[in-house]
């Protein structure tokens, strides 16, 4: 049994079998298919003409279009630019295949597109499947920002990035600290912190042995290649203390480790150890009451340019005090009128 390619020629045998696959290759006697086994595994097979009752070709345009199906529907929050690259592409198809079957729906599909897209310039997003529109996506910013940064930890940590979804978290935490999403994020981060741990401590254990090895392998070298590679070896080190320096200078979250700069895997395993630390340790602010800061973001919105000046002051004034991150609250001061 073989599954047929997203696009293929169907060949079928006087025996009634069928056959789909691309041909590749055709002699006087025979034709050479490629068929798609799996997903990314390709056989050939070789089939006598003998044995061939009809060849039903795949058109050209059924083919391309076949690969322009994955544009729609486009994944959350693209930018403009992201679907105009796919626009383009359908355009580019309507203007090859203007007599194509497919013409209809890569009109259909390039209109759907042009709509999401003007309504992502216009300061709207796509997120969770569906279409956000720029008012409501402001009055909610809070609650959306903070839904999407929970989103592409989970992504990090499903993809094995272990230092990017703990950068993502700093971020969630220095905005979102008291967000709906942290009680689910706090266990999976806790993992992600000892599998980085151990991950560091393993490295550091290695390091003496990875530079004997390295001076054996150095030693083995001819005169010119060994001058070679201590020359690209002394470059990669001031490399790597520029960089760990500035990120020390900059206060960096989590700094970039390195094998071959132990200072790096001794800072990244000090920053772990602190970060499992503070997790562990109860919140001074676990007890306070207050309004989510969601739905503190979401009133103040609705709020603020109907309210007078003194009235502003004071729901400002309170989100502070609430700890309203500062760059929400930079949103809401947006929304007092200058001469109020």
């Amino acid at each position: 049994m073989f599954l047929a390619s997203a696009s293929a020629d169907t060949v079928l045998l006087n025996n009634g079998q069928s056959v789909e696959g691309k041909i590749v290759y055709e002699d006087e006697t025979s034709y050479m298919l490629e068929i798609q086994v799996s997903k990314g595994i390709k056989d050939e097979k070789k089939i006598l003409k003998s044995e061939i009752k009809s060849i039903t070709k795949q058109e050209p345009d059924i083919e391309e279009f076949a690969k322009l199906k994955v544009l729609v529907p486009v994944p959350d929050l693209l930018g403009v630019a992201d679907y105009e690259i796919r626009i383009k592409k359908l355009n580019d198809f309507i203007k090859e295949f203007p007599r194509s079957t497919k013409f209809k729906e890569a009109r259909e599909m390039q209109e759907a597109l042009r709509v999401d897209m003007e309504l992502v310039r216009a300061g709207g997003i796509k997120f969770s499947g569906r279409m956000i529109k720029a008012d409501d996506y402001l009055s909610n910013s809070y609650a959306y920002d903070e839904s999407i940064t929970a989103q592409k930890i989970i992504r990090e940590i499903n993809n094995r990035d272990l230092l990017g979804a703990l950068r993502l978290f700093s971020d969630y935490e220095t905005k979102f600290s008291e967000g709906k999403a942290r009680a689910e994020l706090i266990p999976k981060i806790k993992q992600v912190l000892q599998a980085y741990k151990t991950n560091l401590s393993e490295s550091l254990d290695g390091f003496d042995a990875r530079l004997k090895a390295r001076e054996v392998g150095l030693e083995r070298m001819t005169q010119d290649d060994r001058e070679k590679t201590v020359r690209a070896l002394e470059d990669q080190a001031v490399e790597l203390k520029t960089r760990f320096d500035r990120e020390k200078s900059l206060k960096y979250a989590w700094i970039t480790p390195d094998e071959n700069y132990k200072e790096t895997m001794v800072e990244a395993l000090r920053q772990v150890e602190n970060e499992i630390k503070r997790l562990d340790t109860p919140s001074k602010n676990a007890l306070v009451a207050t309004i989510p800061k969601d739905e503190a973001f979401r009133e103040a919105w609705n709020k603020l340019p109907s309210v007078a000046a003194d009235d502003q002051k004071k729901i400002l004034e309170s989100l502070k005090r609430d700890r309203m991150p500062e760059y929400y609250l930079e949103k809401l001061r947006a929304r007092v009128s200058p001469q109020q």
